[in-house]
Parts: structure tokens; C-alpha cells; sequence
């Protein structure tokens, strides 16, 4: 792993990279890869429901063997409303909740098979087998009860209310026999996220651009200066937002590098790998060529209270890691820990603050393996204070480093941000909630 320590000043000579994908991935979980949003969008659909609300709902639905945490349902909350699926917004209790929209709507009908199946699901092998009998008996009892009360009567407003209070009373005078995350408790985890990440809403608008500039920053990076009028309005708060690059009917994911209000301009830096759409348009791409591109939805800009800030990730991430190291103040600490195919990909970052560089060699073949990364990150001396990080790379890999940093060194959970940015073995493909 090289290092390095940089106080440089000015503009900036970089990095890049779109969300990319290649390998095979496996998994043993309840819910296969975006398997956890769709339940959740499709649970929204039946009605609005605030993040609590929804925790609970899982756990009952999967008689209380499978419940997911705070840090899984907020930021897959999240997702769901950068893709447009929901809306989320204050009741009138002042309560967040989501609510589906159309676009969300489209979205479930067009993988309805797939939430029927979720909706039925459950937990099989040995999950059970502690479970005294009485209790399975029991707790079959009350699902057939529910199933001959409601049948035919689903739309009655009133009785789902009362059979959902009565059900409610009964777990929580069980839970009384075992401590459990109070509702509080849940909720201020989820108050903790939005106050140290404020989302922004910007208008959706689809936008054709022209291509004025292309050159190779490295071997294995494109980078890419777009103009045209329809960029007036663009607006790009969130050094990690992602704009939708159409291609066809393909569309990928990629982060602005730069916007210039003044000049007119959109900077896009595509990391060249795999032969996708994008790469193979990047590539060929010469000045007059048209971009069509669309978004960002929103912004999710990290608020300015930390003492350092630790980005990782790989040449995919790049694009990001370089606009957040460059827009970061002067006297604000950061540590970057990259990975890229050779000496000859790393970038360099000019910025007033202070920037502590870390660079991994690996071959592109080992994109999708975890020890690279990881072992890196298990070898850092993170500095005392109050620090922020972030992750993106590909989606089993940042899983692995966002379990190291929660669970072996006890970084708090609404301090870190992670995300998928491509899928081994699935093109295409991103898991930004890596739930």
C-alpha cells in the first residue's frame, strides 16, 4: 500500500469511474439482492408508514425471527426516494412517512410477481426448531384467527385498526419479558442520520448535452466536459450525487465531477473497464457527440462537524472521493484509501485541506475481492475525534468494510455511509443500501 501527504492548491487532475460490474456473487440471506426495497416499497403501497412502522411490520410478518435495524430501513428509505419510488414528508403529526408515487407504482406493478412472493415468504430451515411447541401452536392459532377475520373484510378501516392494536397490546406485553429497541430509541437513531445528512429535492428534468472535451486522465479513466443550454437549473449539492446517463434503452449511474454554473459545463470521468454502454460510448466519444442525462433527484450533503472524514473505495468511486477531497475546507482532515489497477491510475487532488492519500495495486480481476480493501483499512491509525466515513465500491466488498468499521472497530452507525456502486456479475447493476 503506498502512501502519501498532500497540502496542494488550485484545480484539480483526477480520477473517475461509473458504476461498474463483473464476477459472480453469492449470497445466504433472507432477502436476495434488492429483494429488501421492493418488500418495503410494497408495504408503503398498502399504506404510508413512517420507518418504525415498517421495522415492525417485517417483524411480524416473519413471526418475529427477522427484524431489520434502523441502519438497514433508513437508508433503503433513502434510496427508495432518490429512485422517485416515494415520497417522504412530515404527517400531520410531524412524523416522517413514506408514501408511494406513481413512478413507485409503475415500479411495483412491474415486478408484481416478485412482491407477491415476498409478501408470502418465510423463514425456512432451522429457525424454529427451539421453539416450543405450545408457542408454534400458538402462534399458528392467531395467523389462522386473523386469516378468518379478515377474509373478505380487508377493506374495513376499522376492524384492521382494532385487530392491529390488539395485536400490538399482545407483543408488547411479551416483549415486556425481554429487553427490546424501543420505538424512541429506533427513531432517534433515524433523527441522528437526517441531522448529520441533510437530503435536497431537486427538480427532475431530462437534459441533452455535447460533448467539448474528452481526454484519458489515466490508462483506465476518461474524462469527459459536457455543454449545452438545457444544463441551465442543473444543480449538484452532494459530492456522491448520481445523474442517469441514457444510452437506448440502458441507462447507468454515474457521479458529476464538476458542474460549473458560470462556464456552462458538466464534468463525467468514466472508469474503462468492462465493454458496458457507457465504456463503450466513452471510448468513441469525440466533441459534438450528444448526451442524454437526467437527474440528479437529490442531494445528500454531510454536515460540516467532523474532526476527519475517511473515504475508501475503488477506481469507481473515484469520481467522488476526488470532488470531496477537492470541495473540503481548509483545515478540514481527510484520509483516502484507494484502489486501483496500478501506479500509473492513482490521481492527484489539489485542495486546501489536509489530504492523507492511500493507494492499493491490484488487477482489475480482483475488483470483486474483499482482502485488498480490507486488509488496508484493518492496517490504518485513524486519528482521535469525531470522524465520518465513507464507502463505495463493489457491493460485497463495501458490505465487508462497512461490517469491519461497525462491528470491529465500533464506529458509529449514523457516521458512516456505504453503497454498492456496481454488482459482481450482474450488469447494470448498484446497491446503494447494501441491505
Amino acid at each position: 500500500m503506498k502512501h502519501g501527504h498532500t497540502r496542494t492548491h488550485g484545480h484539480s487532475d483526477e480520477r473517475g469511474g461509473g458504476h461498474r460490474r463483473g464476477g459472480k456473487r453469492h449470497s445466504k440471506r433472507l432477502f436476495e439482492y434488492g429483494e429488501l426495497r421492493l418488500l418495503i416499497l410494497a408495504m408503503i403501497a398498502e399504506q404510508p408508514r413512517h420507518g418504525y412502522e415498517i421495522i415492525k411490520e417485517i417483524e411480524t410478518r416473519f413471526d418475529g425471527l427477522y427484524t431489520p435495524s434502523p441502519g438497514v430501513i433508513y437508508p433503503t428509505l433513502s434510496w427508495l426516494e432518490d429512485m422517485g419510488y416515494i415520497d417522504i414528508s412530515p404527517n400531520s403529526s410531524g412524523r416522517k412517512q413514506s408514501t408511494i408515487t406513481a413512478e413507485g407504482k409503475a415500479f411495483l406493478e412491474a415486478n408484481s410477481d416478485a412482491a407477491a412472493d415476498l409478501q408470502t415468504r418465510r423463514i425456512r430451515g432451522d429457525h424454529r426448531k427451539d421453539v416450543p411447541g405450545p408457542i408454534l401452536s400458538a402462534m399458528d392459532e392467531v395467523k389462522g384467527a386473523l386469516r378468518q377475520r379478515l377474509a373478505g373484510n380487508t377493506g374495513d378501516a376499522a376492524l384492521v385498526a382494532e385487530l392491529a392494536e390488539m395485536l400490538s397490546r399482545t407483543a408488547r406485553k411479551i416483549a415486556g419479558t425481554q429487553p427490546r429497541e424501543t420505538a424512541e430509541a429506533a427513531e432517534a437513531k433515524g433523527q441522528d442520520m437526517e441531522q448529520i445528512i441533510t437530503r435536497h429535492r431537486h427538480e427532475l428534468k431530462r437534459r441533452t448535452l455535447t460533448v467539448c472535451d474528452t481526454d484519458y486522465l489515466t490508462p483506465h479513466m476518461i474524462r469527459m466536459t459536457l455543454e449545452g443550454p438545457d444544463l441551465e437549473g442543473f444543480a449538484s449539492l452532494g459530492f456522491d450525487d448520481h445523474i442517469k446517463l441514457f444510452f437506448g434503452d440502458e441507462m447507468r449511474d454515474y457521479t458529476p465531477r464538476r458542474f460549473d454554473a458560470e462556464t456552462g459545463t458538466l464534468v463525467l470521468d468514466f472508469a474503462v473497464h468492462d465493454a458496458g454502454p457507457a465504456t463503450a460510448w466513452a471510448v468513441g466519444a469525440k466533441p459534438g457527440d450528444s448526451l442524454n442525462i437526467g437527474g440528479p433527484r437529490g442531494s445528500a450533503v454531510i454536515a460540516p462537524i467532523f474532526d476527519w472524514y475517511l473515504l475508501i473505495g475503488d477506481e469507481t468511486a473515484l469520481p467522488a472521493i476526488g470532488r470531496r477531497v477537492e470541495e473540503l475546507a481548509k483545515g478540514d482532515k481527510v484520509i483516502t484509501l484507494v484502489a486501483v489497477p496500478g501506479p500509473e491510475d492513482e490521481q492527484r487532488f489539489y485542495t486546501e485541506a489536509y489530504h492523507d492519500a492511500h493507494w492499493i495495486h491490484r488487477p482489475v480481476s480482483q475488483a470483486a475481492e474483499t482482502a485488498p480493501l480490507l486488509d488496508a483499512v484493518k492496517a490504518l491509525n485513524l486519528p482521535e475525534g469525531r470522524g465520518f466515513v465513507w464507502i463505495a465500491a463493489e457491493a460485497q466488498v463495501a458490505r465487508a468494510l462497512k461490517t469491519h468499521m461497525l462491528t470491529d472497530r465500533g464506529h458509529p452507525g449514523p457516521q458512516l455511509k456505504a453503497a454498492g456502486y456496481w454488482v459482481a456479475g450482474t450488469a447494470g447493476e448498484s446497491d446503494k443500501s447494501l441491505d
